[in-house]
């Protein structure tokens, strides 16, 4: 944050911006994957709400049915959560950083946010990160059954906008950046495979 804010962009708001398109561009060769995966359940939909349906009352087999379906197919559901995984330890430090980094108090971004170290004042950061997170789920393809896909579809999103509340803003400028680079990557890596199915 130092270097980016010392020597290119002079703002803390900005270098933090920054900082997560820098992380999103060393986790990219795994955000592959994890979106060649998420394309390849997307086409396995059907097969997997017809398991869903056959095995509704038994969760043993209807996950034995699921393991032979993603081994068939090449797909590990786990890896979508390793991206994310790697990225916590900076987020804990960014939120360290913002509480005790006398450089980060009181300094603001943009009209919206007076003070990047405190939760910000109009809520708007919650607010569009619930949004963006709703669309990121909206686009993801939904695993388990019609209960849980609609939990998760609107759980995640109220979880992000709650915690947002009482988080430093700066904290949720990084969640906001990650969120918009992570649906612009699930965007165009579809769009190219896609592109390449049809050759």
């Amino acid at each position: 944050l130092y270097f980016l804010n010392d020597n290119l962009v002079h703002s803390w708001g900005w270098a933090i911006c920054l900082m997560t398109i820098s992380i999103r561009l060393l986790l990219f060769p795994l955000s592959i994957t994890q979106i060649k995966s998420t394309a390849v359940m997307r086409r396995l939909k059907p097969e997997i709400d017809e398991i869903n349906e056959k095995y509704k009352d038994d969760t043993t087999q209807k996950g034995l049915a699921l393991q032979e379906l993603y081994r068939k197919n090449g797909v590990n559901p786990v890896i979508g959560c390793l991206p994310m995984l790697l990225q916590m330890p900076v987020w804990f430090a960014l939120y360290a950083s913002l509480q005790t980094a006398v450089e980060l108090y009181n300094v603001p971004f943009g009209p919206f946010i007076p003070d990047l170290s405190s939760p910000g004042k109009y809520f708007i950061i919650p607010a569009v990160l619930g949004l963006s997170s709703f669309t990121q789920q909206k686009i993801m393809p939904m695993q388990g059954d019609p209960a849980q896909q609609k939990m998760m579809l609107y759980m995640m999103p109220g979880v992000f906008t709650v915690m947002m509340l009482f988080l430093p803003a700066g904290l949720g400028v990084y969640m906001l950046t990650n969120t918009w680079l992570g649906i612009l990557q699930q965007v165009l890596v579809e769009r190219y495979l896609k592109g390449r199915a049809r050759l």
